[in-house]
């Protein structure tokens, strides 16, 4: 009997890759074919087998050592096993918290700067702006002034020569 990776795999319920792990860490005797994959004979399956109930004794969380008889409560298998990576998981995750809010102040900062730049160049054009409506008002009040003495001067009286050549 022969059997391949993936038939020893759905035999004892686990994935070929970890076949794969097991049979490079444990040594486990076994052939390859020709296309090098690994070929199983009924020795090497009962090895693995062996393996899979130590690997699954090994990961029983209920089991407890001290009193084998006596199973772990819910509050013991949470106090034991659950709370030490609870707390390692929250620790990880405030850490990643704390380094993505120093990420958004740097990029708030370096907004904050680019901002304060465009408005200082706003108002230094606004500043120019305000300068060159002041020369214009000057302007137009000085036209205005010079208009303004023009029509007080007294008028030439043209009023009878225009009435005797509307006869000739």
């Amino acid at each position: 009997m022969e059997l391949k990776t993936s038939s020893v795999a759905k035999r004892l319920g686990v994935s070929p890759k970890t076949i794969q792990r097991w049979v490079k860490k444990y040594n486990v005797p076994c052939q390859k074919n020709e296309a090098g994959h690994y070929v199983f004979d009924a020795e090497a399956v009962a090895l693995l087998e062996q393996i899979k109930f130590e690997q699954g004794a090994a990961l029983e969380p209920c089991i407890n050592q001290e009193n084998p008889q006596h199973p772990f409560s819910a509050d013991e298998l949470f106090n034991v096993y659950i709370e030490p990576q609870l707390n390692e998981f929250t620790s990880r995750l405030q850490n990643i918290e704390k380094k993505l809010n120093e990420k958004a102040d740097d990029i708030v900062s370096v907004q904050l700067l680019h901002h304060r730049r465009e408005i200082e160049e706003l108002a230094s054009q606004l500043h120019s702006l305000e300068q060159r409506i002041a020369r214009l008002e000057e302007d137009v009040n000085r036209e205005q002034a010079i208009i303004t003495e023009n029509a007080k001067q007294k008028p030439k009286r043209r009023g009878i020569s225009r009435i005797m050549s509307l006869f000739v």
